[in-house]
């Protein structure tokens, strides 16, 4: 055996070990996940703060205070906003529980009147089957995210190890560089910085120019949807805006949500009208204007490859999954696209020897 193919071995062990660590401890990673996505994101603001002769520890303690006090006045400024909405929404599911089975009764009755026995029995198990798969598959996953003990301890991480995590993260961020970077073979130092330089370039386009995408959207579908007269349209508008970054699914969301509102509120033609203008205009407002702009081609990724990962994502990690779903498939996007690219300069592929 080579001395090359011992160490690519004790390479992809290396690798095995680590996927089978991170699958084993997955429950706990969120908040020590989260810090590093954003100490990849403040890390920029630190630099800049050293150039000005400030220390590095400094100012880590400058950014990552102005971090979370920026947080916590947004809180403020929002929460009680959603809030009231949310309890709202909660007093009210009685009335919309009521004027939803209203609505059953009329299509039943219509039904009955309309429809031979034959087919309403073939449609009632129909209907069954359907509802009893959705109910299964919408308590089987609060079943995995609540039944695992471990819920609680997520968000309180979030809350209280995140913010130490982010600090020790970025305070050291330079420093845990210049050590990766010592493990890399010498003669393939300058393909290897290469190749992490159209890394960092995709990752920090992409997370920066979507998380604009997702505030931009959610305050437009709040205003929106509050100006056309929806009850709790503000809740609705940061619902979808939040889940912007999974492709049309926050469009998608936002829309049912509205259709269900607006059926039990009772909307007018106008509001009707008004609703798909602010849904009609926020799909191309995000299609044309925002990702174009913010976002592009910096990920390398089209629509569906992004909802597969989500998807891998959250059926192999939950929610950890989802969050760090597109910024891995981007980092494999562009492993292949450079494998590709190695593979068309081969002998095997040119047909020269």
């Amino acid at each position: 055996m080579t001395k090359r193919m011992k160490a690519n071995l004790i390479i992809l062990a290396a690798v095995l070990g680590i996927i089978g660590f991170v699958i084993s401890v997955e429950q706990i990673l969120l908040p020590f996940i989260l810090a590093f996505v954003l100490a990849y994101i403040l890390h920029p603001m630190v630099v800049r703060l050293e150039r000005r002769h400030i220390g590095r520890g400094m100012a880590t303690s400058i950014v990552v205070t102005g971090f979370c006090l920026a947080v916590i006045a947004i809180a403020l400024i929002v929460l009680p906003l959603l809030q009231a909405q949310i309890f709202d929404f909660i007093g009210r599911v009685p009335s919309f529980s009521a004027a939803v089975w209203n609505k059953i009764k009329d299509v039943i009755l219509y039904t009955r009147e309309n429809v031979s026995p034959a087919q309403m029995a073939r449609l009632s198990d129909a209907v069954s089957q359907t509802v009893f798969g959705v109910f299964n598959a919408v308590g089987a996953g609060l079943t995995r995210i609540l039944s695992s003990g471990i819920a609680m301890f997520n968000v309180l991480s979030l809350l209280l190890i995140t913010p130490v995590v982010l600090f020790y993260v970025l305070r050291d961020w330079q420093e845990v560089q210049v050590q990766v970077k010592s493990l890399v073979p010498k003669d393939k130092e300058a393909e290897v910085t290469s190749v992490w330089q159209e890394i960092n370039g995709t990752l920090a386009g992409f997370i920066r120019g979507q998380s604009m995408v997702c505030v931009v959207l959610g305050i437009f579908y709040a205003l929106g949807l509050s100006l056309v007269g929806l009850e709790f349209g503000i809740l609705v508008g940061f619902i979808a805006g939040i889940l912007s970054f999974i492709p049309y699914f926050g469009f998608g969301t936002g829309l049912l949500l509205s259709l269900f509102l607006g059926l039990v509120q009772g909307l007018s033609w106008g509001q009707w009208a008004g609703m798909a203008a602010v849904f009609t205009i926020g799909q191309l407002l995000e299609s044309y204007v925002l990702t174009p702009y913010l976002v592009g081609n910096r990920v390398g990724l089209g629509p569906v490859w992004v909802i597969f990962a989500l998807l891998a994502g959250g059926v192999l990690f939950g929610f950890l999954g989802i969050l760090i779903a597109v910024p891995v498939a981007a980092v494999i996007g562009v492993l292949v696209r450079r494998g590709l690219a190695w593979y068309r300069t081969t002998s095997f592929y040119t047909g020269k020897k």
